[in-house]
Formats: C-alpha cells, structure tokens, sequence
C-alpha cells in the first residue's frame, strides 16, 4: 500500500472544508457541502430576516441564502454580492429545505484534520456558533447547523403558509 493510501484510509482523519465568510471562516465537515458555485443574481424576500439574503435557483429547486454573519449582528446589513455560494445538505434537522445555501467572500478549501489540528480558543459565542478553533494559525468557527437549519425551517414554513 503506498502513502497516499494509507492518509486516505486514516480513520482518525477528517475531510473538512473552510468556508471564507463576512467575519468568520466555517469549519465544517466536507459531506455538509454539496456543491459551490458562482454568485448569481440573489431574489430578496419581503420582511426575511436579516441573515437571510433571499433565493435562488438551484437544480430546479428555490434555497434560501444565509448570510452568517448576521446571527452574530442582526443590525448589519449583508452584502449585495459575495464571491460564490456553498449549497449545504440538511444536517441536523428532520424537517424544512433539504438544501440551502451559504454566501462565502471567496472559495472554500479542502483541509485534512485529526483532534489534534484543532486547538480550542476561548472567545465568546455567537448564537450561531458551536465553537471556535484554532485550525493551524487560524482562527476558524464551527457553526451551530441545528439553530441554523431551525431558522430556516422557520423561514421557508413562514414563506409557504404567506404565499
């Protein structure tokens, strides 16, 4: 067996991707994303809240788009535009979108780790946020995908019984 064999059959290991975020870099499993693709023209929502940037289309089906940052400052405004959009598997939740999609200022990357790549660090929660690590010299968040997912479920249940 050769040494690329070996690092990709390490069961201690974990495929992750860093999602580059408005204020934050997400640290979350690789089998959370389904696939990233370019910024499209975004269609807003009438009175969503302000983590959510609106819809857009997606494989014949409509997602809302979260803007992360915005569960930590609700007053922010989010950005008319960021650099492409992560579409995210349904993880922690029975129910609501199966997908939604996450707005991310530039391309996400593909990151090997096992529990000794990440180094807690002690700095104050957000609502949306599990925890907060030291991947390396940065400084990346574990998102809380059962809040979000539960905002979304929301949202869209909010959106149907409306219109």
């Amino acid at each position: 067996m050769n040494t690329a064999e070996v690092v990709a059959n390490d069961p201690n290991e974990l495929s992750c991707v860093i999602i580059p975020t408005h204020q934050a870099q997400l640290l979350l499993p690789n089998v959370c994303v389904a696939e990233i693709m370019p910024w499209r023209r975004i269609k807003t929502l009438s009175e969503a809240p302000s983590w959510c940037m609106g819809l857009v289309g997606w494989r014949g089906q409509t997602l809302p788009v979260v803007h992360f940052a915005s569960f930590a400052d609700p007053s922010g405004k989010p950005p008319a535009a960021a650099r492409c959009l992560v579409v995210m598997n349904r993880a922690r939740t029975s129910r609501g979108p199966s997908f939604y999609a996450l707005a991310a200022v530039g391309l996400p990357r593909m990151v090997q780790l096992v529990a000794d790549d990440l180094q807690n660090a002690e700095v104050e929660l957000n609502v949306a946020d599990v925890m907060q690590v030291h991947v390396g010299t940065e400084l990346a968040t574990i998102p809380n995908l059962a809040f979000i997912e539960e905002q979304l479920t929301d949202l869209m249940s909010k959106a149907v019984a409306g219109g």
